[in-house]
């Protein structure tokens, strides 16, 4: 399936040990799991997204919350409960990757100001040579396509922002939430990883400059 238009460079592309090696293949799986609960939840109608082709695209900026349903524009939206409706966090980019399911990945090693935002769960959230904990942040696809046509930036009316790249310092505007996917048992077996906590959808991701100051 087609994620975000283009492939992403090189450098947000993790190194592959074994062990991420066999993370990856698990992910994989889950996904396939998930495509399953996808068509099983939406049936026929899921397939067909509605709305117009002509819908006139928000961009937020950064620290603007966009109003209405936090979780317009994720699939299986059921599995978020939303903590806050709005949060602005900074924090330095670890690592970034794509899912299978068209989602950008971005593990973020929050300023210390935001660190209360993770839970015990964010400790499984790791990059090659960063052990976290970290606050998980997606980006979700301007356009989902089958099988998560509901994944998608466009029916909720707003422009996906750019991935950022790894080590730098960004600004995140969205809405925190904690994930409650048990599919998660998959990746982590024997370990409890439900109740992450994540910025999901990112309706804004800034970059910041060294002008406004070193992470902390």
């Amino acid at each position: 399936m087609r994620a975000l238009p283009g492939p992403l460079p090189s450098s947000l592309v993790p190194v592959q040990s074994g062990k991420m090696t066999a993370v990856l293949v698990a992910r994989a799986f889950t996904a396939s799991v998930a495509i399953m609960l996808a068509l099983a939840a939406g049936g026929c109608a899921h397939l067909f997204p509605s709305g117009s082709a002509h819908q006139r695209l928000h961009r937020f900026r950064s620290g603007q919350c966009r109003p209405g349903d936090p979780l317009d524009g994720v699939y299986l939206p059921h599995r978020l409960i939303v903590k806050k409706r709005c949060v602005t966090v900074t924090g330095r980019v670890d690592c970034v990757h794509r899912e299978p399911d068209g989602d950008v990945h971005i593990e973020v090693q929050l300023s210390r100001h935001y660190r209360h935002l993770l839970t015990h769960a964010n400790a499984f959230q790791r990059c090659p040579g960063h052990p976290g904990p970290h606050l998980l942040v997606e980006i979700i696809p301007q356009k989902g396509d089958l099988p998560f046509p509901d994944n998608s930036a466009t029916r909720a009316g707003f422009v996906t922002p750019k991935a950022p790249k790894p080590g730098q310092r960004i600004k995140i505007t969205g809405p925190y939430v904690w994930d409650t996917n048990a599919l998660h048992d998959l990746i982590y077996p024997g370990k409890r990883v439900a109740n992450w906590a994540e910025v999901h959808p990112a309706w804004n991701v800034t970059v910041l400059t060294r002008r406004h100051g070193r992470h902390r």
